[in-house]
């Protein structure tokens, strides 16, 4: 906080507190008392306003921000089930949603793995699909069903991005505790 500013917010909260404690003892009665309630209580909360901003330090861009934006390609997923260490539980024929926020490329093709020893294997998946202009983040669910039926143990996700017109993608994320499992219990 500067600290120019703290006597203002000293000086203006007991004004406040006062214009409080009149309008309590007038019971709500005294249109002055309101008045000056709500104008000390505007004027704190656009002194806050103002100081929140301030508090971004020298931002030479006028669009000022004081959160870090979203990353680009930040891909989220989920299925329907996961242990206690959120590893997240697949089974064939179940639901899973991937999510991408601030995407940067038009299409996308998720790939799922055998890991073996940490190894990625042979590949039980693949699902391509464009993004959605409309939508940020947008989300794309689809059903597992594995080339390997039979296959159970930890999956390797990886999703890649693809530019417009290229054959060849981008690696923008890449998970490993996803486990397959032969069906509900």
């Amino acid at each position: 906080m500067k600290s120019k500013y703290i006597l203002l917010y000293v000086v203006v909260g007991i004004a406040f507190l006062g214009a409080s404690a009149w309008v309590y003892i007038t019971r709500s009665k005294n249109a002055k008392a309101l008045r000056a309630k709500y104008r000390l209580g505007g004027i704190l909360l656009t002194c806050m306003a103002m100081l929140s901003v301030a508090s971004c330090g020298e931002v030479p861009d006028p669009e000022v921000m004081c959160y870090d934006p979203c990353p680009d390609d930040y891909v989220t997923y989920e299925t329907i089930r996961h242990d206690a260490d959120w590893n997240f539980i697949l089974s064939p024929g179940e639901m899973m949603t991937v999510a991408i926020s601030c995407p940067t490329f038009p299409k996308y093709r998720l790939v799922l793995s055998k890991t073996v020893d940490e190894k990625t294997g042979d590949v039980l998946q693949t699902e391509a699909f464009d993004k959605d202009p409309k939508k940020n983040p947008f989300r794309h669910s689809f059903e597992f069903a594995p080339a390997d039926k039979d296959y159970t143990g930890q999956v390797q996700l990886d999703v890649y991005g693809y530019p417009e017109g290229s054959e060849e993608g981008t690696l923008v994320f890449s998970q490993s505790n996803l486990f397959v499992t032969a069906g509900e219990n």
